[in-house]
């Protein structure tokens, strides 16, 4: 069975391969999936360079990935929600950069058939950060003018989507390079930060700001939108000089969070949601090494997706 792991930390053509992994028993509350798709994340990319290292310890050779697709080959015998022959979106710790992965039951709901499969490995990690953040952090106390920064990416894009269907009032930024992706995605008003300071236009107006950033600048304007007493809601770390009252959260995963509410709401979403997928890359360890490095820059708006050929 192939898959890409890393061997060390270090630079993605240094220490991506490619191993023979050895396929896992199935006990009665775990599924095997082959899998026909994965999403390359920028999670991946820091935990293949080390920043991680001080609270995620891993064994080398390590398989990364999180996000994939795929088609169920054999469950065990408390699993009653799919059968072999599904096609299913996966959540997994680990593992999904190769030809196969063993799962919780938890962990995989079925792919509504006419989500491709790019999309179903590409929305993954993302939906479940928007899901998780709007419906259980912010829940009710979101208030109903919210600020996205970031809103051409994988999350902001879909937080976008997420809270329009939920009838708010969405003001976004992104670069100007994206500004007809994120007004297709439905946003109220716009703004370019590379060509205008989001925070003196949209100063006060939004009950909730949330930075889908990588950080930077973002933070600033982002505190100048949200209204005295609201809330602001980082991806990555939050301001280090708060300048105005506020709740102020930095979001990540937690184990609080039930990975089957959230794929299950994926799924029923799923007719409505739009993905930008960046690139399709071939199912070998080229694409890895490609993608991992492509992360690295400043790429285009969009997924990075390895595919399986079809046989």
């Amino acid at each position: 069975m192939k898959r890409f792991a890393i061997k060390d930390y270090g630079a993605a053509k240094d220490v991506l391969t490619e191993i023979e992994g050895e396929p896992r028993p199935v006990d009665e509350t775990h599924v095997r999936v082959e899998i026909v798709t994965f999403a390359i994340n920028p999670y991946d990319v820091a935990l293949r360079q080390g920043a991680m290292r001080a609270f995620r310890k891993v064994t080398f050779p390590y398989v990364l990935g999180n996000d994939g697709a795929g088609i169920v080959t054999e469950v065990g015998k408390d699993i009653t929600h799919v059968k072999v022959g599904d096609e299913v979106i996966v959540h997994a710790i680990s593992g999904t950069y190769g030809e196969e992965i063993v799962v919780p039951g938890k962990k995989i709901v079925k792919k509504p058939a006419a989500m491709s499969w790019e999309v179903a490995a590409g929305a993954v990690t993302p939906w479940l950060t928007t899901y998780n953040l709007v419906t259980h952090l912010l829940g009710d106390q979101v208030g109903e003018t919210v600020m996205v920064q970031g809103a051409s990416g994988a999350v902001g894009s879909l937080l976008v989507q997420f809270l329009k269907a939920q009838g708010k009032t969405v003001l976004a930024s992104a670069a100007k390079r994206n500004e007809a992706l994120v007004r297709q995605l439905g946003v109220d008003q716009f703004v370019a930060y590379d060509e205008a300071d989001a925070g003196e236009i949209f100063a006060d107006q939004a009950d909730t700001v949330i930075d889908a950033t990588k950080g930077g600048r973002a933070g600033k304007a982002g505190m100048e939108i949200m209204k005295a007493g609201g809330n602001f809601v980082a991806l990555n770390d939050l301001p280090t000089e708060q300048i105005k009252q506020g709740n102020y959260f930095s979001f990540g995963p937690s184990k609080e969070y039930s990975d089957a509410e959230a794929l299950t709401a994926l799924a029923d979403f799923s007719q409505q949601l739009h993905l930008t997928i960046a690139e399709v890359l071939p199912f070998d360890l080229a694409s890895v090494i490609e993608g991992h490095e492509r992360l690295e820059g400043h790429p285009a708006a969009g997924k990075i997706i390895v595919k399986k050929a079809a046989e």
